[in-house]
């Protein structure tokens, strides 16, 4: 599975602020986007969306290729001949027009200073080592800015859960030494590595009916996952 970055620049795209405001508030899929690397793009492969140009600026998109590339028109008036789009469905959007706090360019060149994170040709895919990097500190991001999803400022279509690559799960499973968050319980500590993996705790976002909560994702076992988020969410709150 690749990663690709996808540059946005409202002030010049075809995509325009009002449109993505539209989306946003709709819900709506932006639907495709152009990749200047677009020989070896597959299904299932992964990207982020960066918004550059004047106002505030860094990741407002991250979720699934869905299509190969295919050509087509160009999206800008050059009439260039040699324009590929892909299909894409984010499953977390950020809003820049709001109060989220951004993944800016300047904190992405910190952590991973090997890329140019402030524009360029949109759809270029990062190596397997940048994309590992990148993961890590977007989901430690979300994890940390519980407040921008109860507030509206940003909204995922999917559960993040599922989202969360292998790396990052097994790190929040580390936070709480693989116990459930609300009941404490381990299948771990009772049965060992013998049990399947599908017993051990989860990651389960509970913040959408949980403003009062520090944190996006928390570890939960099988049966506090069936227990609805508000009542989850107030457990977690009295702990």
């Amino acid at each position: 599975m690749a990663t690709y970055i996808l540059f946005w620049n409202p002030d010049i795209s075809s995509y325009t602020k009002e449109r993505f405001l539209g989306d946003f508030s709709a819900g709506d899929n932006v639907g495709n986007w152009s990749f200047y690397e677009h020989d070896d793009v597959r299904t299932e492969d992964v990207f982020y969306m960066v918004r550059c140009g004047e106002g505030k600026t860094g990741i407002v998109m991250r979720g699934e290729i869905t299509s190969a590339c295919y050509h087509d028109s160009d999206w800008s008036p050059k009439n260039r001949r040699n324009i590929y789009y892909a299909d894409i469905f984010p499953y977390c959007t950020i809003n820049p027009w709001s109060d989220a706090p951004m993944l800016t360019p300047e904190i992405l060149t910190e952590a991973i200073p090997d890329f140019n994170w402030f524009g360029g040709h949109s759809g270029r895919r990062i190596s397997d080592e940048m994309a590992s990097k990148l993961d890590e500190l977007f989901y430690a991001y979300l994890d940390e800015n519980p407040s921008m999803f109860c507030r509206g400022d940003a909204t995922y279509t999917y559960s993040l859960e599922e989202e969360l690559p292998e790396e990052i799960q097994e790190k929040m499973l580390a936070r709480s030494e693989g116990s459930c968050e609300v009941c404490g319980y381990s299948y771990r500590k009772v049965f060992g590595d013998a049990v399947n993996d599908e017993y051990f705790p989860r990651i389960k976002p509970s913040i959408l009916q949980s403003p009062g909560l520090n944190r996006l994702f928390y570890n939960i076992c099988l049966n506090c996952y069936r227990v609805p988020d508000r009542t989850l969410a107030a457990k977690l709150l009295n702990k």
